[in-house]
């Protein structure tokens, strides 16, 4: 570990706090890397940084997983806004690297192969603790480092070295947890004087430059919303959350289910639906964004439902097989699937059923293995196997291929599955999922029946359950 570097709180009287003045954080953290090393926690950490700040009131400027160009835009808005703000603070969360008594801080697309190359790329220490220097008593740098490599280049190394800082600029450095959570949890406590903190437990973090002595970072005097706060007061049900998915899916955005629950999948879906139409990139969605996003995706359901109208009259509308199959295969949750597969059904069972009335009049094994070569897949199968002898874990096998085969959806498995249990054989939950309840009352089903006993959905129990055939 570097050596701790502490140069005496000298800056008493320069950290009162205007009435009119806001403060500033710039955030930068950069996990993912074009060309080197990944440290993805540090890219997830980035939005409760960010939240950290904005709930005292601060006004963020932020960059996540940055490029040489993006930082730079930081960089300008930042330095822009400086002289007005009354607190400044930079926040620097990733790959670190140094070549001598230099340091700096690399982008997300940093390809160096030198010290000089490095320079000419990356952005130094020196030059945000410069930044800071307008702001003497009123400012702090943090810098989280990786504790990585990001990849070999001759003479840099990992890491940053004690730095001359200018006169009343302080700067907390450490490896990125720490110095996240020193952040999160203690600088940014309402009212907690930065000589205080310090004097605490902050784990084995270091501190450089000038400490000033009755510096609050927290003051807590805006009152800022955030957008997880935002979204929180909209109260959204379980109904609503849902919409917002089948919206951002009429759209083409993966959430990764329709399940009321936004996680991951959801988050990134409204901040890449956020980034297309340029808006703030959150991940979390405001009342007018709910309207907008609703209005564009009522507009897609209208484009996409004439297109699909438009290719079940080119297909599947003639009935035929090959239209039919061809409808399934562009749109397999479209607004005529059901209705195709259900039509599907119906023609392999009239064709089934009239080659197995041949191979039960002539009644012999070549007869049925004549029938399977034909309809491998038919509705019979299992009992044409029976009569010649074929292996159980065979006829299991085909049972589960014929079923993959229907290419059932969310909806009609549902249906399936709750018809089934309608007629009082138990399912278990009646999600659409086809587990080992399931399977016990298809088969009890079957067999009360006389169908062949699998387990296995076929066409004919498509057909009896949906069709009332």
């Amino acid at each position: 570990m570097r050596k701790l570097v502490i140069l005496v709180a000298a800056f008493i009287g320069l950290s009162g706090l205007s009435a009119q003045a806001q403060n500033l954080a710039l955030v930068l953290s950069n996990g993912y890397y074009e060309n080197g090393a990944d440290v993805a926690n540090i890219s997830r950490q980035h939005r409760q940084l960010v939240s950290a700040f904005e709930g005292q009131g601060y006004e963020v400027i932020q960059g996540v997983d940055s490029n040489r160009l993006e930082m730079r835009q930081a960089l300008d808005q930042f330095e822009s806004k400086l002289a007005d703000a009354d607190v400044a603070v930079i926040s620097l969360q990733g790959h670190v690297a140094h070549f001598g008594q230099r340091s700096w801080y690399l982008p997300a697309d940093i390809d160096a192969n030198s010290a000089t190359g490095v320079e000419f790329r990356a952005v130094s220490l020196d030059f945000f603790a410069q930044l800071l220097a307008d702001k003497p008593g009123q400012s702090v740098m943090f810098v989280g480092e990786s504790g990585r490599e990001i990849y070999s280049i001759p003479q840099v190394e990992e890491g940053l070295v004690a730095m001359n800082l200018p006169r009343g600029v302080m700067m907390v450095s450490g490896e990125y947890n720490e110095v996240s959570d020193v952040i999160k949890n203690k600088f940014m406590r309402r009212d907690a004087r930065v000589i205080d903190v310090l004097r605490g437990d902050i784990g084995r973090l270091d501190i450089e430059g000038d400490i000033p002595a009755s510096l609050v970072l927290a003051n807590g005097r805006s009152t800022v919303a955030t957008p997880e706060t935002v979204e929180e007061r909209l109260g959204l049900n379980s109904n609503q959350r849902k919409q917002i998915q089948r919206d951002l899916t009429a759209l083409g955005y993966d959430t990764r289910g329709i399940d009321g629950v936004f996680g991951s999948g959801t988050r990134n879906a409204l901040a890449d639906w956020q980034r297309r139409i340029g808006l703030s990139v959150s991940g979390y969605i405001t009342a007018d964004q709910i309207v907008l996003l609703r209005e564009q995706a009522d507009e897609a359901r209208v484009i996409n439902d004439e297109n699909d109208r438009r290719y079940w009259a080119l297909t599947g509308a003639d009935g035929s097989e090959h239209g039919l199959g061809r409808y399934l295969e562009r749109y397999p949750n479209g607004l005529f699937a059901n209705r195709a597969r259900a039509e599907l059904a119906r023609l392999n069972a009239d064709s089934d059923e009239e080659a197995w009335a041949q191979a039960v009049r002539i009644d012999t094994p070549e007869s049925y293995r004549q029938y399977l070569e034909d309809y491998p897949n038919g509705n019979y199968k299992n009992i044409a196997r029976s009569r010649i002898g074929t292996p159980p874990e065979v006829v299991e096998n085909d049972a589960k291929r014929a079923e993959d085969a229907l290419r059932l959806n969310s909806i009609t498995r549902l249906l399936i599955e709750q018809r089934i249990s309608d007629l009082g054989y138990r399912t278990g939950p009646r999600d659409g999922n086809f587990d080992l309840a399931s399977r016990q009352g298809f088969r009890q089903f079957q067999q009360d029946r006389g169908m062949p006993v699998t387990g296995y959905v076929t066409a004919d129990m498509i057909r009896r359950l949906l069709l009332n055939q």
